[in-house]
């Protein structure tokens, strides 16, 4: 039997991250203040923020049979996320070039074509069989059906709903978390508390709405609605913040923290995150942030 409590199942990439004080302009040059070369994906970002929160964590999905890939299998391998699902595909691993501007605080993304996602391994379906959570991005979600994963026939289902969710149904996961834009996109006529709350109790679930450096909301039967508020940081890039606060949320959850605890420590953590150029770098432990809560109470 595994000890594995959660599997991470989607994207996996290596970035390459270049921060800049602006743009460069056509044909323009400008100097880099640091460049950082890392791993990225929402899936993976998620596993090793739980992993460093300290839960028990593994990573599913596709890369290739190349030095990026063999960096990816080292990354997980000194965060301790167990790497065992990881399928090797024919196809370079995933990856992207990412400019981050200081002056627009904004990145521009250039991305290598996606890894094209090959079926689970053995090691893949017995992780998840044998998990108390499912952790999936918008590539992992694809995979429940092929593979026969439905909510209540297994693990507990995260789904980190970032993208193109206008119209799932919140009832297929037992923790929804799409961006208040999305949240927008799915009730127009519903201010996002109004929103969050009808998902959760359509869905019997808990959701969780992301609202960037504004913090989050959320609603669940014993909570009811709840929000907390960003943390504010000195802020070095926000790239996977977004999907640090999914692993951060989960873990607090696991972790037995109620929902507006649980928002609040997920949003400090996601802040956290925000000092370092990538997305993993400078993602705190919980030593870390139980310290950096208690100086700001």
């Amino acid at each position: 039997m595994s000890n594995i409590e959660v599997v991470c199942l989607g994207v996996i990439t290596i970035d390459t991250i270049a921060l800049v004080d602006k743009y460069p302009d056509e044909d323009d040059r400008v100097l880099a203040q640091q460049i950082s070369r890392a791993g990225g994906g929402p899936a993976a970002v998620a596993a090793v923020t739980l992993s460093r929160l300290g839960i028990s964590t593994a990573i599913v999905g596709t890369i290739g049979d190349d030095e990026d890939g063999a960096e990816v299998l080292r990354i997980f391998a000194r965060e301790g996320v167990d790497s065992s699902g990881i399928s090797v595909g024919k196809i370079a691993t995933s990856g992207s070039v990412i400019v981050a501007s200081r002056a627009n605080n904004s990145r521009a993304i250039s991305t290598r074509q996606p890894m094209q996602q090959v079926a689970l391994n053995s090691s893949a379906r017995k992780l998840i069989s044998e998990a108390k959570w499912l952790h999936v991005d918008h590539v992992g979600i694809s995979h429940l059906k092929s593979e026969n994963i439905a909510r209540g026939s297994g693990p507990k289902i995260s789904f980190d709903a970032g993208y193109n969710v206008a119209g799932f149904s919140a009832a297929e996961v037992d923790l929804f978390v799409p961006t208040d834009r999305q949240m927008a996109l799915r009730f127009p006529d519903l201010d996002l508390g109004a929103a969050v709350e009808r998902d959760a109790t359509g869905a019997k679930n808990i959701t969780v709405a992301t609202q960037g450096s504004e913090g989050s909301t959320g609603y669940s039967e014993d909570s009811g609605l709840v929000q907390a508020d960003g943390f504010k940081v000195d802020v070095v890039s926000t790239l996977g913040a977004g999907d640090v606060f999914h692993g951060a949320l989960l873990a607090q959850v696991i972790q037995g923290h109620n929902l507006q605890e649980s928002l609040k420590r997920a949003n400090a953590v996601a802040a956290l995150s925000c000092r370092g150029l990538d997305g993993q770098s400078m993602i705190p432990n919980t030593s870390e942030l139980n310290q950096f809560l208690k100086e700001r109470s």
